[in-house]
């Protein structure tokens, strides 16, 4: 008779589990619970807290039979417990991956995943891997951003930066020590960028900005320095401060005034800015440069650039820009004119939130004219509400608000009252409302 012997396989899980005597499922399971529900707090994932381990999940690992890594989930909950990569968790107590071997399955695509590892990697001697897919994971919340919005986004890039800033004060080449403040300020800008379109408190977003600016200067990373200066500028604009978002967007022009971010930093700080001020030939040379830059570029990137991106804008972002500049000049003509040449570019776009903009911006125009078209303004503003299916964003909030502002004089009109109510719906959707009153944002931005 044949007997099959099980042999235990010693892990630096099993051995941290008997180091800290968790050594049944029901202790293992209450320190597990602990830190699902802190990471999901941290996060903004709510599903984390509800994952649980089995009873045969446990005895696996503590036998050191694992046959593939854990899912997504189990895996960064373990990693915030032990403070251990998992592949490391699940290899020999002496063993120390490499950067590849833990690239193994994927575990770099998700930033979670990167921001638990980033602190241990750099110790390892990794460096330039590590801030290689440190990089990639700061691009892909960029790529996602307007799919997904800040509300999924703002954890994992608070917990990039967060591991950036754990590595910032160790001792490193000079390459890779430009690298890592480079991205520990992009990360901070990012921050900055979704604070405002959260709608949080000024002060959470001039933090982030300040922070991007401080580490950007540092390295000499004049760009990046621009690109905070325009979320600086954006912030103000809609906090109402004309003013000073102008201010600021000159400021960030002065850096380098024929750099491809002075585009942004034109169209949609000073443009915009100064026609809310009411300073028409202010806005018009502001406008002017911004497309007279654009062309002396030598390539721009195409189609409308994501509104978070850190490339230079697009035309076609630039000329979403003007559309809302020339709107506050009450251009009606101009207006139109405008988003018939980026019609195209808009409506192939995935930019949910770019088509509403636009959309407002036009229907609010059809309500300035001499002759104003209320049944077509109110049914672009009903498709600019019902289009998205991300959460909205600030400036697309405050932007179907104007436009019911305008359209009051019609109320008595179905197609207003319809849009009234289209738009009072849309403020009480669960993802709408820490936009509108501003709460719900601060976890997942803190410092």
């Amino acid at each position: 008779m044949e007997v099959h012997v099980h042999t235990v396989q010693m892990t630096l899980f099993r051995q941290m589990a008997q180091e800290r005597h968790w050594t049944t499922v029901e202790t293992f399971s209450t320190h597990f619970a602990r830190a699902a529900q802190e990471l999901a707090r941290q996060t903004g994932e709510r599903q984390l807290a509800g994952v649980n381990i089995s009873q045969r999940t446990f005895n696996r690992w503590m036998a050191g039979e694992l046959r593939r890594l854990p899912q997504r989930d189990t895996r960064i909950i373990l990693e915030h417990l032990f403070q251990r990569p998992v592949a490391q968790l699940f290899a020999p107590p002496d063993t120390f991956p490499t950067a590849a071997s833990l690239n193994t399955g994927g575990a770099f695509d998700d930033p979670l995943v990167v921001a638990s590892q980033t602190q241990l990697l750099m110790r390892s001697g990794a460096d330039e891997a590590v801030l290689k897919q440190v990089d990639g994971a700061l691009q892909h919340i960029v790529d996602r951003y307007e799919r997904e919005g800040p509300q999924r986004l703002a954890g994992e890039t608070r917990a990039l930066r967060g591991a950036l800033h754990t590595v910032l004060s160790s001792q490193h080449s000079p390459g890779v020590h430009s690298e890592l403040f480079r991205l520990t300020s992009r990360a901070s800008g990012l921050l900055a960028y979704m604070a405002v379109n959260l709608g949080a408190k000024p002060a959470v977003a001039e933090a982030y900005c300040a922070e991007a600016e401080t580490l950007a200067a540092h390295v000499g990373d004049t760009e990046l320095q621009m690109w905070a200066a325009g979320t600086r500028s954006l912030s103000l604009y809609y906090q109402h401060r004309y003013a000073e978002a102008d201010a600021a967007a000159a400021a960030g022009i002065k850096l380098s005034p024929s750099s491809g971010q002075a585009i942004r930093l034109l169209a949609n700080g000073r443009a915009r800015a100064l026609a809310r001020l009411g300073d028409r030939r202010g806005a018009e040379r502001a406008i002017g440069r911004a497309l007279d830059l654009s062309e002396q570029q030598p390539a721009l990137p195409p189609g409308i650039t994501s509104c978070i991106s850190f490339t230079p804008y697009s035309l076609a972002r630039t000329l979403a820009n003007e559309i809302t500049a020339r709107l506050s000049l009450d251009d009606t003509d101009e207006v139109l004119s405008c988003a018939g040449q980026i019609d195209g570019l808009i409506e192939a776009s995935d930019s949910e939130w770019s088509r509403a903009l636009v959309g407002l911006d036009v229907a609010t125009a059809l309500l300035q004219r001499r002759q104003p078209e209320v049944d077509r303004a109110m049914f672009l503003g009903l498709q600019a509400l019902r289009a998205g299916t991300t959460p909205p964003i600030t400036s697309v909030w405050q932007r179907a608000n104007e436009l019911l502002g305008r359209a009051r004089r019609w109320h008595a009109e179905p197609e207003v009252s319809d849009y009234a109510e289209e738009l009072r719906n849309w403020r009480s959707r669960p993802e709408a409302t820490s936009i509108v009153s501003g709460s719900g944002t601060e976890l997942a931005l803190q410092q």
